[in-house]
């Protein structure tokens, strides 16, 4: 599937982004990345691993490389996202591949290690907006000591290489399978497709695909679509038979009742509520296919520094 970030303008330093966010929901997904999401106001629940966890103003969590997970705020909530990639520390400190990290809430502020961890976040995010000459060295510097301190502060595992070996293989499968989903969903997609390609039985690829992404394959597939739909929705004007076409439901009877059970409203009235939206382009990019909306560079930049002193 695509990185969960891909509609963000932001420039962006090699193996680093940084986001702020205001999240509404973002549907189950995973990337290549470690992310440290940190919570600046309202609260948060991740769904990850079979298990719900909730994140209150000031806490902080580590996602690890390839984690599915899916966030949801009843209401709203402002996130901080730091993503960066083992890529970076591989050269001197090849044993990252093996660190696998406790997804646990942490009240940063609690502790020495949290405040230093948290200094360094928002001092890494300042640089990253502000894009000043050479700001791409201190990025990478910074994410250097957040690894330490989050490996000060984080209970982690090491895998042994023959457990690591089996995880790389089922994240690989899962990987192929989302990608494999996010190429052909406009067409008639099958799981027992699926199940050819990857030399599995049925029954097994359907237990697998349960298991890893917490639906069942149809449900992932509807609401695929169903985003894909909502964003043609807002930003063309193309008639609902077209777009059911494009977002691969057999007809619009499919699209309508799979719309309204997934959002509650009907795909004509979620157009017309849309077009009535004032036009927030200049100040705030919504990602409206996962109902969130991610701040522009220069937005992030006034908000962090309105919440924390300057500190680069």
């Amino acid at each position: 599937m695509p990185n969960e970030f891909e509609l963000i303008e932001h420039s962006k330093v090699q193996n680093i982004h940084v986001f702020l966010i205001e999240m509404h929901y973002r549907s189950t997904h995973l990337h290549m990345d470690i992310e440290i999401v940190y919570l600046l106001s309202g609260s948060l629940n991740i769904v990850t691993n079979n298990k719900k966890i909730l994140l209150k103003k000031g806490d902080f969590i580590v996602l690890n490389s390839c984690q599915l997970h899916e966030l949801h705020s009843k209401n709203s909530a402002l996130l901080l996202i730091f993503q960066f990639s083992p890529k970076i520390f591989e050269a001197f400190f090849p044993q990252i591949n093996e660190v696998y990290f406790d997804t646990t809430p942490i009240a940063l502020e609690t502790s020495e290690t949290g405040r230093h961890l948290l200094e360094n976040i928002i001092a890494a995010s300042q640089a990253y907006f502000k894009e000043e000459e050479n700001f791409s060295l201190l990025c990478h510097g910074f994410s250097s000591i957040i690894m330490f301190d989050l490996m000060n502060l984080v209970p982690y595992k090491q895998m042994k290489e023959e457990k690591k070996d089996q995880l790389l293989l089922k994240l690989e499968r899962i990987k192929r399978i989302s990608d494999y989903i996010s190429k052909h969903y406009q067409e008639k997609l099958l799981l027992s497709d699926i199940a050819k390609i990857e030399a599995l039985s049925f029954t097994y690829l359907s237990h697998f695909f349960h298991e890893n992404f917490g639906v069942t394959f149809q449900e992932y597939l509807n609401l695929l679509r169903c985003e894909k739909a909502k964003y043609l929705l807002i930003h063309t004007e193309s008639t609902l038979l077209t777009i059911c076409g494009l977002c691969g439901f057999s007809d619009l009877r499919y699209l309508n009742s799979s719309f309204q059970r997934f959002y509650g409203i009907s795909p004509k009235m979620f157009r017309k509520q849309n077009q009535d939206c004032p036009n927030q382009v200049n100040t705030l990019k919504q990602d409206v296919t996962n109902n969130q909306y991610i701040f522009s560079k220069t937005q992030s930049l006034e908000k962090i520094n309105q919440l924390f002193k300057p500190q680069i």
